[in-house]
């Protein structure tokens, strides 16, 4: 009897079964009896654990003969879930996008099919008396004139929700074009023609002759962002205020933030909203009136850009404030304005604020860039969290959610409260050092803001060993005003290093005498519970290798990922980096040579001398 054959009879033993030994089995397992029996199983498993794991679960399904389960379970999820759908419809485009031919076929009807689905609600529409429920339930009656209008509703909001996520992305590519000193103004124009479609299109929809399912869909537009696990409910972005963008600085891209407005769809509508409204008096965008606005799509991220430029690299790529930001940096404060007090000011004065479910959302808008391969290390320190978490160790990490909208443009959370220290040191009046600065700026609350330091860059350093992370520079490292550091920016890890590969930077995480200095020292107590931590960390993370190993293993061959250009090696390193071959006291010496080679590391001096030279990071 093979493997497969006794596998079968083993898993029908089993009650339940966990997402990762799922897809740990639809990965390794060929049989198509196994292969069915695992995707029924997938149907038990919450959607929101499977949001968590949908790229590994399209690139497995690409790679499997028997395609038609994985289709049907992406299909009958995506009626259940319409923000699931237009997810994983804009991950299948990115991945036709620069797939191996072979996909192609394969992706192009999963493609069509799901566009039904969005679209009719549902797989077939045999039979159908009734429209089936589309983000939201409302109790109305319909009679066929009805069905065919809110029909065609659908696939019109459907096309306004790729046009806003795509109009995003293509305003981040635009702006590389546009002056350094001219960035900001002509982001603010253009969020705020954005903004106008968006309102513009909410009136036109509010008409007495639209019915109250019309209305209630295009109070605003439902995009799948998911970036916070407390919500369950799908937020329509209703005001994109052009008074709070800015651009960051970089030298081959120009990324954004905005702050969007949200409220619940589910929320019932006001019977004076119409009057708390105010129709805009502007009623065009771009030139257009807002009838050919709506008519006329948005023309998508021209496909023709050059490999090499998508292919530049990341080094010099700072997410720090422009100098000509609408928000001015208070010298009181080196993080600004409080997000609470943003979030507050925002609410008093917008038409909506008076919703319960009123959310404020600040995102990062990147083009010109594939955050497929971010989206996989996130995974990672998503699941290193949780082991943490788990283990009820005290070390921090703040993963944080990415959204791919194309194989060349996506949304970041932005993390409120937290600016790089590369951009303290560049505008905090007279800074000397870390230790001084936290001394000034935490005061009261010092001892507090010292041990979330530690903390964090316990976690980040651990991080940083067991995905090899590279281009360390200050601009991806933030601090938060509790006193965390956070490691963004992930393009390089694995087996990729920034110039060529020539791995320049050859410590296993950052640790500088300036750190060093803040935990009192090397022969201090506190740099002692640093290494307790690391200590406490490794040993928690090694009981889960296999696990880890699998997110990472289970995105193979990843051809359009930089990480994977040497697969086999990528794989064979990172497991290797668990030291599954010491035992527990061995691994506080090796701990011990970690810290010893990171502490103060001449290559890493040096690298941040480059970057202070080359691009201006302090």
């Amino acid at each position: 009897m093979t493997d497969e054959q006794s596998l079968l009879p083993a898993l029908f033993s089993v009650p339940s079964l966990p997402i990762e030994l799922l897809l740990y089995y639809l990965y390794k397992h060929d049989s198509s009896g196994v292969q069915a029996f695992l995707i029924n199983k997938l149907y038990e498993i919450p959607i929101e654990k499977v949001f968590e794991f949908l790229p590994q679960l399209i690139n497995i399904s690409t790679q499997k003969q028997e395609h038609a389960p994985y289709s049907s379970f992406f299909l009958d999820t995506s009626v259940k879930s319409h923000v699931f759908a237009v997810k994983l419809y804009w991950m299948l485009q990115a991945n036709l996008y620069d797939g191996p031919r072979r996909y192609s076929p394969l992706l192009r009807s999963t493609l069509r099919d799901l566009e039904k689905v969005i679209v009719n609600g549902q797989k077939s529409r045999k039979g159908q008396t009734t429209q089936p429920p589309h983000l939201f339930k409302l109790n109305i009656s319909e009679s066929e004139k009805d069905l065919l209008i809110h029909k065609q509703a659908r696939a019109d909001y459907f096309n306004d929700q790729h046009k806003l996520a795509q109009t995003l992305g293509r305003i981040s590519i635009e702006l590389i074009s546009v002056p350094d000193e001219e960035k900001d103004t002509a982001l603010a124009e253009q969020i705020q023609e954005l903004d106008n479609w968006v309102r513009n299109t909410r009136e036109y929809y509010n008409r007495p002759e639209h019915s109250n399912y019309i209305k209630r869909l295009y109070r605003g537009i439902v995009l799948p962002l998911e970036f916070y696990a407390e919500e369950t409910y799908s937020e329509q972005i209703v005001s994109i205020p052009s008074s709070e963008c800015k651009c960051f600085k970089t030298k081959a891209r120009v990324p954004y933030k905005i702050i969007v407005e949200t409220i619940d769809i589910n929320e019932e509508e006001l019977e004076n909203e119409a009057e708390i409204r105010n129709p805009l008096k502007c009623n065009k965008i771009n030139g257009e009136s807002i009838k050919t606005a709506e008519i006329n799509e948005i023309k998508s991220i021209s496909t023709a850009e050059s490999e090499d430029a998508l292919a530049a690299s990341r080094t010099d790529e700072i997410e720090i404030e422009n100098s000509n930001s609408q928000i001015k940096t208070s010298l009181d404060s080196p993080w600004g304005e409080a997000w609470e007090d943003t979030k507050s000011r925002i609410q008093a004065s917008s038409i909506f604020g008076h919703y319960k479910s009123w959310k404020l959302r600040p995102l990062i808008v990147k083009g010109h860039d594939d955050l497929r391969q971010e989206l996989l290390a996130m995974q990672v320190i998503k699941k290193c969290n949780e082991i943490f978490q788990a283990a009820k160790l005290r070390l921090y990490l703040r993963p944080y959610n990415i959204l791919i909208i194309s194989h060349n443009s996506g949304f970041i959370e932005c993390i409120p409260d937290a600016v790089s220290l590369h951009a303290i040191k560049k505008t905090y009046p007279n800074y000397t050092n870390l230790s001084d600065f936290f001394s000034l700026n935490f005061r009261s609350h010092f001892l507090e803001a010292q041990k979330n330091f530690i903390e964090s860059l316990a976690g980040y350093s651990l991080i940083s060993y067991i995905l090899n992370l590279k281009d360390r520079h200050n601009g991806n490292i933030l601090l938060d005003s509790k006193g965390h550091i956070i490691h963004i920016d992930f393009g390089f890890f694995l087996t990729n290093t920034p110039g060529g590969n020539i791995n320049f930077e050859s410590a296993p995480f950052k640790l500088t005498n300036e750190m060093v200095d803040l935990m009192g020292g090397y022969q201090g107590e506190l740099f002692i519970y640093y290494k307790i931590l690391l200590y406490q960390g490794f040993l928690a993370l090694r009981k889960h290798t296999t696990e880890l190993l699998l997110i990472i293993e289970m995105m193979r061959p990843g051809e359009s990922l930089n990480c994977f250009r040497d697969s086999e090696r990528a794989l064979k390193e990172f497991s290797a980096r668990f030291r599954l071959d010491l035992s527990e006291e061995q691994c506080m010496e090796f701990i011990e040579k970690l810290v010893e080679k990171a502490a103060d590391n001449w290559k890493t001096v040096k690298y941040d001398s480059f970057q202070r030279l080359a691009n201006g990071i302090l």
